[in-house]
């Protein structure tokens, strides 16, 4: 086998893109880093049936070219098409989901939009906008959007083909507490670029862009048939695209760009191997004949690359031809056709010839040759016979690839979890596999699996040395399926075969059975605190991280499983793990145990830096909990602009406990103008999803006939639906329906109130306290009332507090400092003795329990003590 000399390796990794307005952000920041490089992930949305706004026909034939288009530039792609507004949230956490270790950013919506107070909102295909109360839970926010994917990727791309006429029903529109007025109708607000940014329209901001006659925009196709240009930088194929646009829309659409990037940006990259034969060949060939096939083998060359050769010195006694055209030293040969040039020569006695070559390819990389023709007259003449190539070159060129065609692949099988990054190859490979050599292509990779080679990104038409291939990495989509690697030989020994690598990706029980809601860093959508079963989720997730322990969101599943279970110390373990190896849903349970003391130290203070950490992530269960700690100033300075607009944010991202919770200040009034119809809006979209919190607080307007008429059966029903799911206080809201009746059964009353109070309602717990004190039947022992009454202060309920604090000083001093001891009994204290005593034995039991300094007063105290009790019942506080 002849050696193989390799000319040039050099890779320019880059991106692509396309649309109709097509809004471009290229934003060139740091703080990513990845093992492997150059990966890509890449949102497309496409919207054109809408169901009460105008249609848009080409809106999902536009994202469908471009799906396809960034599949050819190795981007990871989430297509969603006529997508609602569910749909479009799922599609965003998807694309989210990618970014947690993705060096590239990409989001293409092509669709309906609008710009309100100089901010783009982009519609699902169930959007009607009909009233002021619809943008906030009927849009998505595209600012938000891009600020996410500054946090997660080193580079993004915005790509917005939404400049069009939108018939909006509604003219005004509420962002956070204000009522703001559409500014106009067409087109899109334009946004400042940050520093390395590249911002482009399809048209001019404020105008509007045309869809065309064709199946296809006129930006969107020109992007296409541009985007794939090997190695051309971005300001580059943006002057193209618009002198194109121009053109064929006779001047009225003007693609439009401002830029700060400092730095050039390509959007496809090419690895550039050129591998040749030996460099001087030689032929020998008898003085009789006329015409020689000179036979040099073309090079191998990885995909895209075009090549050409010159003859740079022709012969001195003939010419070179192919087919019937003189080859002259400014001829340009495909290289494809490089082995069929044919010397001609002329009459008389012939000298040596010495040819010499030069292969060119479009990237600059050259190599030169040489074809030395010997007449030797030892050897037979052979009328116009054809001379052929040494062997050694033979074995570079088609002779071997002709071989592997028709040879069996071997194929491999690899079955892998989805979300748990590169797997190598090497273990799915068959022993003889890791001796060969020469050199593979890769000629197919499906959509679902993306290779790698050490630290960086491949793409068809790469070649990869036969003694790498066990070195190469197969990492799947985010989503269970299955998917192909295939890699070809182009050169080596003739026994070498194509080697078939088969892709099946499935969920992790894990996954299955502890994934968080919303969770913009798991793979699944996620189950309700409620839903979680938490014995058989410890055991998988356990399982999971024994055979995953690199991937840090097993951990915050187990430790979600612990924390249901009421293991909280182990829980926080699982959680800062989870939490120091970047998974952000952690943060924001870490910060809910400071808020609530459980496991650790209360103190709410620092809880927010993990919710702020988190809520510039995405994180919509970290928004809400930041906006209601600005918003009532729990461990954080007031701030009720800013927490309007985390809750807003969460909303947003379909997160319904934020809906409740910005409805709920909607209904009241809390802070914020009263507004029950906005209020409606909210709890209505949070029901509609399942959500405990929701279905309650739509019983609550039907109980009251607030927006809706009065209906007192159907509020019930969703009150028992919330209660029945583990609502902490939706019984507490049926026992007094009830009881304002007059019919209902005591026992039932109490046992609703009950069943609240052991979930850590304040108001439950002192009800069914006031109910004891009425009726001591009602207790299963004494003293029961006075500790739901201590339960109630602990649980700082604000009104109900203070009014068991005020039951609990009107006491018997003597019953309240044994409920103390008993207190501490039960808690494992030595010594003490329920004699109604607050001696210095009781008092040094107390400082061993709680730690730090006791309270003096005896109510106080108490409360503490049965708070500590009832964190030890392992309550569901991921519920609360």
């Amino acid at each position: 086998m002849s050696k193989l000399s390799m000319v040039g390796y050099l890779r320019k990794r880059a991106v692509s893109i396309a649309p109709v307005c097509f809004f471009l952000v290229l934003s060139l920041s740091a703080g990513f880093a990845a093992e492997v490089e150059g990966r890509r992930a890449a949102l497309v949305i496409g919207n054109s049936a809408y169901e009460k706004l105008g249609t848009l026909p080409n809106a999902v034939n536009d994202a469908s070219r471009m799906g396809e288009v960034l599949r050819h530039a190795n981007f990871e792609v989430t297509v969603g098409e006529n997508l609602d507004k569910k749909g479009t949230e799922k599609a965003v956490r998807d694309f989210l989901r990618t970014l947690n270790d993705g060096d590239v950013a990409l989001f293409y919506y092509s669709g309906h939009a609008v710009q309100v107070a100089g901010e783009n909102f982009i519609l699902p295909v169930d959007a009607s906008l009909a009233s002021a109360y619809d943008l906030e839970v009927e849009s998505f926010n595209i600012n938000n959007l891009l600020d996410y994917m500054r946090e997660t990727s080193s580079l993004q791309i915005l790509v917005l083909d939404s400049c069009r006429d939108n018939p909006f029903k509604n003219a005004q529109f509420f962002l956070g507490e204000k009522k703001v007025t559409v500014a106009s109708k067409d087109g899109l607000a334009s946004l400042t670029p940050h520093q390395g940014s590249l911002i482009v329209y399809s048209t001019a901001p404020d105008q509007v862009a045309y869809d065309g006659g064709g199946q296809v925009s006129p930006f969107t196709d020109s992007f296409a048939d541009n985007i794939l240009t090997p190695n051309a930088e971005v300001r580059q194929i943006l002057t193209e695209i618009r002198a194109e646009v121009i053109e064929r829309t006779n001047g009225r659409q003007v693609p439009w760009d401002v830029s700060s990037l400092t730095s050039q940006f390509f959007f496809v990259s090419r690895q550039n191997v050129l591998i040749v034969g030996e460099s001087l060949a030689e032929i020998r060939a008898s003085p009789q004949q006329t015409r020689v096939k000179l036979g040099i083998a073309p090079p191998i060359a990885s995909g895209g690359m075009k090549l050409t050769a010159v003859f740079d010195k022709l012969p001195a006694a003939g010419n070179l031809y192919l087919d019937d055209s003189r080859i002259s030293a400014e001829t340009e040969v495909d290289v494809a056709r490089i082995q069929d040039v044919v010397y001609v020569s002329e009459p008389g006695e012939k000298p040596v010839e010495l040819i010499s070559y030069k292969m060119k390819a479009d990237t600059g990389e050259t190599v030169d040759g040489v074809v030395a023709i010997v007449f030797d007259p030892a050897i037979a003449p052979e009328q116009e016979t054809v001379a052929q190539a040494p062997a050694a070159q033979e074995a570079a060129s088609s002779t071997i690839r002709g071989a592997s065609e028709k040879a069996e692949p071997v194929k491999v099988a690899m079955t892998l979890d989805v979300g748990t990054g590169f797997a190598p190859v090497s273990k799915a490979l068959p022993q003889q596999q890791a001796s060969r050599n020469g050199w593979m292509r890769i000629d197919k990779r499906s959509p679902s699996a993306q290779v790698a080679l050490e630290s960086e990104m491949l793409v068809v038409g790469d070649l990869i040395s036969a003694e790498d291939v066990e070195r190469i990495a197969i990492r799947p989509a985010l989503r269970a399926g299955e998917g192909e690697v295939v890699l070809t030989p182009v050169s080596g020994l003739a026994e070498a075969v194509p080697l078939v690598i088969g892709v099946a990706a499935s969920v992790n029980r894990c996954d299955e059975l502890a994934a968080d809601r919303l969770d913009i860093q798991g793979v699944a959508e996620g189950i309700f605190p409620n839903d979680l079963r938490a014995d058989e989720a410890i055991a998988v997730c356990r399982e999971a991280i024994a055979e995953h322990p690199q991937v840090p969101r097993f951990r915050h599943q187990l430790g979600r499983a612990l924390y249901a279970n009421g293991e909280y110390d182990a829980a926080i373990v699982e959680f800062k793990a989870a939490w120091d190896a970047g998974h952000v849903r952690s943060g924001q349970l870490l910060g809910r145990f400071y808020q609530l003391g459980a496991g650790v130290e209360k103190d709410p203070s620092k809880a927010i830096p993990f919710f702020e950490a988190a809520a510039a992530r995405g994180d919509p269960y970290a928004q809400h909990s930041l906006a209601k700690a600005l918003i009532e100033g729990n461990g954080v300075e007031e701030d009720l602009q800013r927490g309007l607009d985390f809750y807003a944010k969460a909303v947003e991202a379909g997160h319904t406990y934020a809906m409740n919770g910005l409805g709920a200040a909607y209904l009241y009034g809390e802070r914020v103008p009263k507004d029950v119809e906005r209020a409606h809006s909210l709890f209505t979209a949070s029901a509609a999803r399942d959500d405990i919190w929701g279905v309650m607080n739509v019983g609550l307007l039907y109980r009251d006939g607030v927006v809706v008429e009065q209906d007192t059966a159907r509020a019930r029903a969703l009150l028992t639906q919330a209660h029945e799911g583990m609502h902490p206080y939706a019984g507490r809201l049926i026992a007094l329906m009830l009881r304002k009746e007059g019919s209902a059964d005591p026992h039932e009353i109490f046992r609703l109130f009950r069943e609240s109070a052991d979930r850590g309602d304040a108001w439950s717990a002192f009800h069914a306290a006031e109910m004891m004190s009425a009726d001591a039947s009602l207790m299963r022992e004494p003293g029961e009332n006075i500790r739901l009454y201590a339960l109630a202060l602990d649980r700082e309920g604000g009104t109900p507090s203070e009014r068991a604090g005020e039951r609990l000083a009107g006491s018997d001093p003597a019953e309240l400092n044994r409920e103390i001891q008993k207190a501490l009994i039960r808690l494992g204290a030595e010594g003490v003795e329920a004699d109604g005593v607050l001696g210095s034995k009781t008092r040094n039991a107390a400082q061993a329990i709680l730690g730090g300094n006791v309270p003096k007063a005896p109510a106080e105290l108490l409360a503490d003590l049965i708070g500590r009790e009832w964190i030890a019942g392992k309550p569901r506080l991921d519920m609360l």
